[in-house]
């Protein structure tokens, strides 16, 4: 496991090494950051940033930019899949063709045979299983809010910001890469501590339900920047995740169940913010003051 962790992690440094972000120097609204773009796609990004700049429409689909600067569409689709599924079978094909979701599902049986192999199901395993949800739930908005929309300048918030400055339907799921160092960490994390407090079962538990969430944060958020027909809870999680897009992403930041931005005061009525995007201020956007 420490082998197969420190090669990942190795990997991934090697490709921060060789191809770290360029600075690039947009024209961005006064009170806002100079934005870095993917090396080798800094104009097709700083056509995403004129083309908001210059519309009042929300920018969600490649057919926009496309109308606009057609030769930056065509480079950006190079490195982004436009081809958003439009019904349940083919954003079901695409979405486990994808390593990621393969390897979150060879995952999660792994951990599930491992739990039965050992037993039934006991008192600790269901308050074992419950704080994990909850854990997930919260974990989500904490890394989304904290990390991926730091105030710090750091490549993970430059990854997420060039996820935000996209045409909002595009299929988007994270790398192999990061989910295997991911849960790598948290499956060694759990079983050290089952370890420790001779509670494999109960750790083996946690590990299954931390991974089948896991599983539904990555297929609920690739299937809300779709254009398949959901099902009401899941449209209602598009829906509040394209608010975070679109209208103002310093809010709506929960994902799997969006009742958790009750709890941070980060559901507002849209029309309460004003807008705020990847690509700079639009109208008077109106910064959180609360501390969380």
């Amino acid at each position: 496991m420490a082998a197969f962790l420190a090669a990942f992690i190795l990997s991934h440094a090697r490709v921060a090494t060789l191809h770290p972000p360029l600075p690039v120097t947009p024209a961005v609204a006064p009170g806002t950051t100079a934005l870095r773009s993917p090396p080798g796609f800094e104009e097709s990004y700083e056509a995403l940033r004129s083309l908001r700049a210059s519309s009042s429409r929300p920018l969600v689909h490649l057919a926009q930019l496309a109308a606009a600067e057609p030769l930056a569409a065509a480079r950006l689709s190079e490195r982004v899949d436009f081809d958003v599924p439009r019904t349940v079978p083919s954003a079901f094909r695409k979405f486990f063709s994808h390593p990621t979701a393969k390897f979150i599902a060879t995952a999660f049986g792994l951990t599930a045979l491992g739990r039965a192999s050992l037993g039934n199901l006991r008192t600790a395993d269901a308050v074992v299983a419950f704080a994990t949800a909850v854990a997930w739930c919260l974990q989500e908005w904490v890394i989304h809010d904290k990390l991926l929309h730091s105030e710090r300048e750091w490549f993970a918030k430059d990854i997420h910001r060039w996820h935000h400055e996209l045409p909002y339907f595009h299929v988007s799921l994270d790398g192999i890469g990061l989910a295997a160092v991911w849960f790598s960490v948290v499956g060694a994390c759990a079983l050290a501590a089952g370890a420790v407090f001779r509670a494999i079962p109960a750790s083996l538990t946690g590990l299954t339900v931390y991974t089948l969430f896991g599983g539904l944060y990555e297929a609920s958020h690739f299937l809300a920047h779709t254009r398949v027909p959901l099902p009401k809870p899941l449209q209602n999680i598009r829906n509040h995740h394209m608010r975070h897009h679109v209208v103002n992403d310093e809010y709506w930041l929960a994902f799997t169940i969006p009742a958790i931005d009750n709890v941070f005061g980060t559901n507002p009525r849209p029309s309460d913010v004003g807008r705020w995007d990847a690509g700079g201020r639009r109208g008077a956007a109106r910064r959180r003051s609360r501390a969380v």
